[in-house]
């Protein structure tokens, strides 16, 4: 019994560990290695929404229309899925019109493979370098700004090369094994 209480008293009185905190940034939501840059309301009138969208890390923007349930980029020859992967940029990618699925492989994350549903509410999806994506647009197609951190180095004929998953057999390995994380904003 006297163990009992000793043990108490210590838990007690134990002062609690200084944990060192991350900056918080109220315009990001993170899920696992999945990020997102959430948009801000800054005004509203009758009819009328003003969205603050702005991207402190971008020195870029792409604007990438889908006319309709494009794959970008398609599979290849054989029928096996393709995907981008960036050297030297991070993508932030904000549906402003329809829907988009991406997929995105990262062997650096905990959990290497997801798949992001986005729509006009989800805010950007971020995509950091090195991290094999695709996407495809809903029926009627998607627009979506892609408001990029472009590194020294970039150069569009090497940053936009299409890679086979029939190629990388890693890739190909997390594709067939790993069950995707899933993810659903802004519904």
């Amino acid at each position: 019994m006297q163990d009992l209480e000793f043990e108490n008293r210590l838990l007690i009185t134990k002062k609690p560990q200084k944990k060192s905190r991350q900056k918080f940034d109220p315009f990001s939501f993170f899920m696992s290695d999945v990020q997102f840059k959430k948009h801000r309301v800054f005004r509203e009138t009758e009819d009328v929404i003003f969205y603050d969208i702005s991207v402190d890390e971008s020195n870029a923007s792409d604007l990438v229309v889908h006319t309709g349930a494009a794959i970008s980029p398609p599979d290849d020859l054989v029928g096996a899925k393709q995907f981008y992967i960036h050297q030297y940029q991070d993508d932030y990618n904000r549906v402003v019109s329809g829907e988009r699925q991406f997929e995105l492989v990262n062997f650096g994350w905990k959990y290497p493979y997801h798949i992001v549903h986005l729509n006009v509410h989800s805010g950007a999806l971020i995509i950091p370098k090195n991290t094999y994506h695709r996407s495809q647009s809903g029926e009627s197609g998607s627009i979506v700004i892609n408001q990029a951190k472009r590194y020294e180095g970039f150069e569009p004929k090497e940053e936009f090369i299409p890679v086979s998953a029939a190629e990388v057999p890693e890739l190909y390995k997390v594709l067939l094994h790993e069950k995707p994380v899933i993810h659903t904003l802004g519904e």
